[in-house]
């Protein structure tokens, strides 16, 4: 399966914030959104992402700072890892537990089309392994069949 089925069939939505937003802002967004990372943006590129383990940075980085006073840009990650399109369900999978992250943006022509998150990817892997389970049972049971005849 291509990372682009998967997007078809989960919502591989995303939301994006600007990096002079401040952390604060960012929490409300994704309490809101029910999400655990978000797309930085600056005029109309990607900056970076902010995700919970940013959070946790911004509390060792600038310990006692209030987060309404943090700008996401300080804290964010800068360097996204990106699948693309036609990019295989495995190959994901593989660069997330790599780098290990949980959000994999999904580039198109230097655009974001959407967000992978692990949960999708494991989710999406588990179907097919249980799908394959399901026809290996079915084979063995027909082979004692056969034994039996």
């Amino acid at each position: 399966m291509k990372v682009k089925d998967l997007l078809e069939t989960c919502s591989g939505s995303f939301h994006t914030l600007e990096g002079d937003q401040t952390v604060e802002q960012a929490l409300q967004l994704m309490l809101g959104h029910k999400v655990s990372g978000l797309v930085v943006t600056g005029k109309d590129i990607s900056l970076g992402i902010f995700t919970e383990r940013d959070l946790v940075r911004c509390h060792l980085l600038f310990p006692g700072r209030q987060i309404n006073t943090i700008f996401v840009k300080e804290v964010m990650t800068a360097k996204l890892i990106v699948a693309e399109p036609c990019d295989t369900i495995d190959d994901a999978m593989g660069m997330m537990m790599k780098a290990t992250i949980r959000h994999l943006p999904v580039v198109d022509k230097g655009q974001i089309m959407g967000m992978l998150c692990l949960e999708d990817l494991v989710k999406t892997h588990v179907g097919a392994l249980t799908q394959e389970l399901h026809y290996l049972k079915d084979y063995i049971l027909d082979l004692q069949d056969a034994a039996h005849d």
